[in-house]
């Protein structure tokens, strides 16, 4: 039996990543879709060739479905996942879970108290260069971690329109809509919590009232010390990187961070052992890895399903809730 879903908020990623992902998935139907602009819901229905709707309650009254993908401004999700819940319906939500930590928790509770499944949209450990680091980290392979480092950026310019300029609509910017990756990404990779953070945030090229760049400094519960740089205005062509430092060795990832999987790994092992006063930095072998090009979405999709199928609550979502706590600090540290 397929695994039906319907959608929220067609547009965005919605339209450009996840139902064509849905679609490629012979285990999955695309039933039903709701765009609350009535020209794009009916634009999306004949791509797609699905029932549309403007209005999230009454497609979820008239299609019965295993799970509801949302993807709307960030001041939505609280209440259209509760909107779903009330239909009994399990729901993956685009990242970040809330405006805010304290929505955030509202949102966790009531899924796990129906026994339904949360999930949110961090699909970027399931890069296969980022498991593969993760391994290499689990496995000591560059020793002890000290520091990691996080560069992401993008370019986002003036629209009109565009929801993630609007403070009351996304919550903040380059930080609420890229750094909250780097959190989540880093918490997977460590294995640890990340348990203080402190950060800087500016509009230096654009106009709007959220922030286009970003940096803070976080630590984890086990003392590693990690930095991530984001922003809005940085061509797309300058890759993102990541870069894990231990005490045998590094992994940095290049052009990871991102929608697709794409990107180069490279290891260095290099154990040292004794000091060396003159920090003789030759020349050291270090292996590559490459991108698969693999579909992230497509594999975010059937992890969701699965969880749902064992009728697992995801725990994931409560990482979500750290995520955002985190954010809420450096937001809330600003005013």
């Amino acid at each position: 039996m397929k695994f039906r879903w319907c959608v929220i908020g067609a547009g965005g990623i919605a339209d450009r990543r996840v139902m064509p992902a849905m679609l490629k998935e012979k285990g999955f139907e695309l039933v039903a879709l709701c765009d609350r602009t009535p020209e794009k819901a009916e634009r999306l229905g004949a791509k797609y060739a699905v029932k549309f709707y403007t209005d999230e309650e009454t497609m979820l009254r008239e299609n019965p479905c295993d799970g509801v993908y949302i993807a709307s401004p960030v001041a939505l999700h609280l209440p259209q996942a509760l909107t779903a819940l009330r239909y009994g319906c399990n729901v993956l939500l685009e990242k970040p879970i809330a405006m805010n930590a304290e929505e955030g928790e509202r949102l966790a509770a009531a899924f796990r108290r129906e026994k339904k499944t949360l999930s949110v949209g961090y699909m970027m450990k399931f890069h296969n260069l980022h498991a593969m680091a993760k391994k290499m980290i689990r496995d000591g392979e560059i020793g002890r971690v000290g520091t990691v480092r996080f560069f992401f950026a993008c370019w986002y310019p003036d629209l009109a329109g565009a929801w993630r300029q609007e403070k009351a609509l996304g919550g903040g910017g380059s930080v609420m809509d890229l750094g909250v990756h780097c959190i989540e990404l880093a918490e997977f990779l460590l294995g640890e919590e990340i348990t203080e953070a402190k950060g800087y945030l500016a509009t230096r090229t654009f106009s709007y009232e959220v922030e286009d760049t970003g940096a803070f400094l976080f630590r984890t519960a086990g003392g590693v010390i990690g930095s991530v740089e984001t922003g809005f205005n940085v061509p797309d062509a300058c890759a993102s990187r990541l870069e894990i430092y231990g005490s045998e060795g590094s992994v940095i990832c290049e052009g990871t961070l991102g929608q697709e999987e794409k990107g180069k790994l490279t290891l260095l092992r290099a154990p040292q052992g004794e000091y060396d006063a003159m920090q003789t930095r030759g020349v050291v072998k270090s292996e590559r890895y490459y991108g698969a090009g693999g579909d992230l979405f497509r594999k975010e999709l059937r992890r969701f399903a699965q969880r749902v199928r064992e009728k697992a609550f995801d725990e994931e979502s409560e990482r979500a809730v750290r995520v955002q706590r985190i954010v809420d600090g450096i937001y809330n540290e600003k005013r």
